[in-house]
C-alpha cells in the first residue's frame, strides 16, 4: 500500500511537468537540377537555386516561424496563465536531381553524401525553431501572475519575442560555424 501511495504522490507532483510539445508543420519545396557530371550538377544548382541571401546563392534554405498562444484566467485580482501552446511552420527549399537515373554510380554516391549532409544541416535549422517554440511555451506557462490581463499579455508576448531573438542569433552562429553546412559535407562537388 505504501508503494502505491508513493507512486500517486510522484505522479501528482510531476503531472504538470510535461515538456512543451509544439505542433510542427513542415512543407518542402523543390527546385529541379540536372546533369550527368559533377560540374554539370554544380552549374545547374547555381543556375536554378531560388535561394539568395546577402547577394549570395545557396543550395538550400530553411525558414521557420513560431506562433504562440496562451490562455489566462483572473482570480483574486490577479491574472495568470492557464495554458500555453505553440506552432512551428517550417519550410524547406531543396534541390531535386531530375535525371539521376542517367548518371553513373560514382556520381550518385557523391550526390547522396552531399544531399545527406545538406539535409542534416537544414534539419539543424528546423531544430532552432522547434527549440524556440518549446522554450516559449515553457516560459510563458511559468510566468507569475500580473495585476491585469493586458499587462500579462504584454509580458508574455515580450518574452516570446525575446526568446525568438535568442534563437535567431544562435541560428546565425550555427551557419557561421558550419559555413552554411560546408564544414559538415554539404558542399558539391
Amino acid at each position: 500500500m505504501r508503494y502505491s501511495i508513493t507512486i500517486f504522490i510522484f505522479l501528482l507532483i510531476f503531472s504538470g511537468a510535461t515538456s512543451a510539445s509544439p505542433v510542427v508543420n513542415i512543407k518542402t519545396s523543390y527546385y529541379s537540377v540536372s546533369g550527368s557530371t559533377a560540374n554539370e550538377l554544380r552549374k545547374s544548382l547555381n543556375a536554378n537555386s531560388p535561394v539568395r541571401q546577402s547577394g549570395k546563392r545557396y543550395d538550400a534554405y530553411t525558414a521557420w516561424m513560431v506562433h504562440w498562444h496562451f490562455n489566462w484566467n483572473k482570480r483574486q485580482g490577479q491574472c495568470y496563465i492557464t495554458h500555453a501552446s505553440s506552432t512551428v511552420d517550417v519550410r524547406f527549399t531543396m534541390p531535386r536531381w531530375t535525371n539521376r537515373n542517367q548518371a553513373n554510380g560514382k556520381l550518385k554516391s557523391k550526390w547522396d553524401k552531399y544531399y545527406t549532409a545538406l539535409t542534416a544541416h537544414e534539419n539543424g535549422h528546423k531544430r532552432f525553431g522547434i527549440n524556440a517554440a518549446r522554450e516559449i511555451e515553457r516560459r510563458i506557462q511559468k510566468m507569475p501572475p500580473s495585476a491585469t490581463c493586458t499587462l500579462l499579455e504584454q509580458k508574455a508576448n515580450a518574452l516570446g519575442k525575446k526568446v525568438l531573438e535568442k534563437y535567431i542569433y544562435r541560428e546565425k552562429a550555427y551557419d557561421k560555424t558550419t559555413r552554411h553546412g560546408m564544414a559538415n559535407g554539404a558542399s558539391f562537388p
